[in-house]
């Protein structure tokens, strides 16, 4: 089975890239909150729905920036509103 035995782990706020968030993993799922710009989020590592995703990114905070990144999102990353999807190589 995929990712059955793999250790997820989120070092860094995906938006702003600040290092100092908290973190809650739940299985495949991890969530994470950072102070330094206030977004939540729930990241879904190998959905079982999607088998070509590596990770599903929701943003569960309700700020109203229409979804944009404080820092450069890498290229892997594709922003779909205010949801992000990353795609295994």
């Amino acid at each position: 089975m995929r990712g059955r035995h793999v250790l997820r782990r989120v070092n860094r706020c995906l938006l702003c890239g600040e290092t100092a968030i908290d973190t809650k993993t739940t299985g495949r799922f991890v969530t994470t909150s950072c102070s330094a710009c206030r977004a939540v989020l729930m990241i879904e590592f190998d959905p079982p729905d999607q088998p070509g995703l590596r990770a599903r990114i929701e943003r569960l905070d309700d700020a109203d920036d229409g979804g944009m990144a404080v820092a450069r999102i890498p290229d892997v990353v594709h922003a779909e509103g205010r949801s992000f999807r990353v795609r295994s190589r």
